[in-house]
Formats: structure tokens, C-alpha cells, sequence
């Protein structure tokens, strides 16, 4: 399960998907590890060859059983996550950027993987930093509530989101600003140098 975040004209985020022979269905990108390849491992090497990322964010999402008519298959799943500069689609022309609202799976275990996907991408916003690996180095307080709205699927309250973020401690403002059209110049941002984004996955 690959992400990123789109934040130019209509913010999204979006999944890397492969078009399917059945028209206007997809599948999610998808692999093997090999026998002596750990699964985290296997995990980036398909997001690399599938779709074109080096994730900045990598987790095991969830693992179950699939039985076929003729056997049972063990399905582990992932969430890797990029910014969208990160993702390099046109280099794999199979894997196509897809607005997660608008994505049909053609699979139901696969729709599964990707509902699952989404509440713990959601969730994991209330309690980490998990939106770091989603956004460019520097970025103004609109763009960030552009992304947590586009993850969320709903819209927030400019007043108290910009409240909340500044009182978080986890932004310090640069020396910069971005002048859009005939708007004042708005205040970049970044987050932290001393919270390193290695330590924002799951709690311990």
C-alpha cells in the first residue's frame, strides 16, 4: 500500500495503483519476497519497483490468511508513504497515482487492505508525527491543514488547527515566505530538527 500526498491545485492523497483488463477497476501494486529476503525488505523493493517510490515511512499493516480454490495464501500488507516529489510514476508508466476517494478495487480483500490502510493512516494523525513523512521540507500552516484534510477526508477549523499546531511545539518557522498571487507572503514552516522522523511509527 503506497502514499503520497498531493498538495498542488487539488489536494489528494493519493494510491499507487495498477489499471486492471476489466474496465474501470484497478489492483494494488503487488509482490513475493524471495525466500531469504526479509519482509520489510521485500516491503521497499516493490515499492521501488512497483511504484517508482523510496519511501520515507514503511510499517507492516496487517497480515491474513486468503484461501483459492486450490490453496491457501498468507497476505502480509504495508504502508509506505512519500511525498508526492518523492514518487517517480512516469519512470513506471504500470503504476497510476489515484485519488483514494475515487479508486475501485477490483479485489474485495484488496478493498479490505485499503480501508484498513486508511484508519490507521488517520488514526496514527491524532497521536505521531506520521504526517511528516507525507510533506516537503518546508511548507506554509495552509498546505499542512491541506494535508491533514485531504487524509482526513474532511475539513477543519482554520483558527483552531493553526492553535493546536503551533502549541503542538513540533513546527519552527523559517526564514522564508511564499507569495501566492495577490495574497500576503505566507510564513514556511518545518518541522523540528530535534524530533527525528525515524521514531514516529507505532508507540512502544
Amino acid at each position: 500500500m503506497f502514499f503520497v500526498l498531493d498538495l498542488t491545485d487539488r489536494p489528494a492523497l493519493r494510491v499507487a495503483v495498477v489499471e486492471c483488463e476489466e474496465p474501470a477497476t484497478a489492483r494494488l501494486p503487488t509482490g513475493s519476497a524471495h525466500q531469504t529476503e526479509p519482509l520489510d525488505d521485500a516491503a521497499r523493493r516493490i515499492a521501488r519497483d512497483e511504484a517508482g517510490i523510496v519511501e520515507q515511512y514503511l510499517e507492516q499493516l496487517y497480515t491474513f490468511s486468503h484461501c483459492t480454490e486450490e490453496q491457501w495464501y498468507v497476505v502480509v500488507s504495508s504502508i509506505a508513504l512519500a511525498s508526492h516529489v518523492m514518487a517517480v510514476s512516469s519512470d513506471h508508466p504500470r503504476a497510476q497515482w489515484r485519488d483514494v476517494r475515487e479508486v475501485v478495487l477490483g479485489n474485495a480483500i484488496e478493498c479490505q487492505v485499503l480501508d484498513y490502510a486508511l484508519v490507521r493512516l488517520r488514526a496514527k494523525l491524532g497521536y505521531t508525527t506520521i504526517a511528516f513523512h507525507l510533506m516537503p521540507e518546508s511548507f506554509t500552516l495552509s498546505e499542512l491543514q491541506r494535508a491533514y484534510e485531504a487524509i482526513l477526508d474532511q475539513s477543519l477549523d482554520k483558527r483552531n488547527f493553526r492553535r493546536r499546531m503551533i502549541a503542538s511545539g513540533i513546527l519552527e518557522p523559517t526564514a522564508a515566505v511564499r507569495r501566492a498571487g495577490s495574497h500576503r507572503p505566507a510564513a514556511l514552516y518545518r518541522f523540528r530538527a530535534a524530533d527525528d522522523r525515524s521514531v514516529y511509527l507505532t508507540p512502544g
